[in-house]
């Protein structure tokens, strides 16, 4: 009696014939299991941006997952690659640009292949993402989103932390700006639009905490802010005057009464030249010994606390981030 194998007795149907080679089983690529949360309803949502998928059926236990399709065309140069037919593969040096990268790097990302990129990942790399800087240009311009997941999937890590640079300097809170920090339908690396943008906000309060202070105390009378704070005369009248400018000028700059950092509607950089503008001037006064007029200006520490909170930006990294890029680059070769 022959053991049971569980082995269809058709299975002779599938043996090679006219000579060939038996056909062996090829296992198709399958994704990782997708990183998954429940949502305040109770759905299941994917862990990148995904819309909320039903958690449950019914009558059952069983979940489903929705995964975006593979682009055909980066899934087609994927697969020549495994396949060896490198003719079809773009150069080393060749150019590609950021859209096809991120869609070959979404897919590498999927199913964990970054490694069959790694004699081109660094060309390719240097091709797509040389031009990454404040151009002037939106983010949406330069796809500095896409930028930030090709750097993220194949472990280039000074180009992450360039690009998510530029994204905290630009990015502004609509979502209807070219320059909005999130960007439906690009994928987004855990955690780091949220560091972001709590970043943003910490920076922009640390820009409007001195225009706080030197305003409250003008209001004050404190007379540390006038440079002729011996005579009387001066102080009644400087302190008084550069309180006028100033509130004239935050106004003429849309900033007064002074927003709370949530309101700020602009980017750090336009916020930072808004301010720059603001002048904090009082009255002139002839000096006696040498006839010239001399004004107190609060322009010039203002200035220097500006530059200090733009040079002392934190790195945005989490340990996480270094951990996933470090082997990343591992993977591919950058």
């Amino acid at each position: 009696m022959k053991p049971q194998t569980g082995e269809s007795e058709d299975a002779a149907t599938l043996e090679p014939q006219l000579g060939r080679k038996p056909r062996q089983t090829v296992r198709p690529l399958q994704p990782p299991p997708p990183k998954s949360c429940l949502d305040p309803k109770g759905d299941l949502c994917m862990d990148v941006g995904m819309h909320p998928a039903r958690s449950f059926t019914d009558n059952s236990l069983e979940w489903a997952v929705k995964l975006p399709e593979d682009n055909p065309t980066a899934m087609a140069l994927l697969l020549s690659i495994i396949h060896g037919q490198f003719d079809v593969v773009p150069g080393y040096e060749d150019l590609l640009y950021v859209r096809d990268l991120y869609d070959i790097s979404v897919i590498t990302d999927k199913y964990d292949m970054a490694h069959v990129l790694r004699p081109w990942a660094r060309g390719w790399l240097r091709s797509a993402l040389c031009s990454t800087e404040l151009t002037g240009e939106s983010l949406r311009d330069q796809y500095c989103h896409e930028r930030l997941w090709i750097s993220w999937a194949l472990g280039d890590k000074a180009n992450f932390e360039e690009t998510a640079k530029i994204m905290l300097l630009t990015s502004c809170t609509s979502i209807h700006d070219s320059n909005s920090l999130r960007c439906a339908g690009v994928f987004e690396p855990p955690e780091i639009y949220d560091i972001i943008e709590q970043t943003r906000l910490d920076i922009i309060k640390a820009l409007l905490a001195p225009f706080h202070k030197i305003i409250q105390g003008l209001i004050t009378n404190d007379k540390a802010l006038c440079k002729k704070n011996k005579k009387k005369n001066h102080r009644d009248i400087c302190l008084p005057s550069m309180l006028g400018t100033g509130i004239q000028s935050l106004h003429s700059a849309g900033l007064w009464p002074i927003p709370q950092p949530a309101g700020i509607p602009w980017s750090v950089l336009i916020l930072s030249d808004k301010l720059k503008s603001v002048k904090m001037e009082g009255k002139g006064f002839p000096e006696v010994e040498d006839g010239r007029v001399y004004k107190c200006s609060q322009g010039p520490a203002l200035q220097v606390e500006i530059e200090r909170v733009l040079n002392s930006i934190p790195s945005l990294l989490t340990e996480g981030h270094e951990c996933h890029l470090k082997c990343q680059a591992k993977k591919s070769g950058v």
